[in-house]
């Protein structure tokens, strides 16, 4: 009876060492996968950073940050989608976009409102320059509309 005891507690160890083993080869072929993924990534974040896309939307998210700072309930800021900001960035020549779009935002008595904005932003090399936004009020929006 004891010989049973001792063979079920080796087959069961055995069967945790196996399982052991298992786990860990299958974790290194995980990492592999990663460094082959960031890799990869990091080469096509490289080609699409010479790209006037990823400047659009760089300056649409700074002209976001402009607006941010004007609402009286920042935290409830709700922006147009990636691909329709794509449309309200104009290239003006140079490093220098207009960015004409809008932002909707609780005030504070938790009504949604819009609010347009438009600003001019300048890139050049590591600084960026806001030369001018314009942020205007219009009235509330429905809840229906939302």
């Amino acid at each position: 009876m004891r010989t049973s005891y001792i063979f079920v507690a080796l087959v069961a160890l055995s069967g945790l060492v196996i399982w052991g083993f298992l786990q860990y080869g299958s974790r290194g072929e995980a990492d592999e996968q990663k460094e082959i993924t960031t890799s990869v990534a990091s080469a096509v974040q490289v080609n699409y950073e010479n790209d006037s896309t990823s400047d659009k939307l760089l300056v649409y998210n700074l002209a976001t940050d402009f607006a941010i700072a004007s609402l009286q309930e920042p935290s409830t800021a709700e922006f147009p989608n990636t691909k329709e900001r794509l449309k309200h960035v104009k290239h003006l020549g140079g490093k220098r976009y207009r960015i004409d779009s809008w932002v909707d935002s609780q005030d504070t008595y938790g009504a949604m409102r819009r609010r347009d904005f438009s600003c001019t932003i300048k890139v050049g090399g590591s600084r960026v320059t806001k030369e001018g936004c314009i942020i205007e009020e219009h009235g509330y929006i429905p809840n229906n509309k939302l």
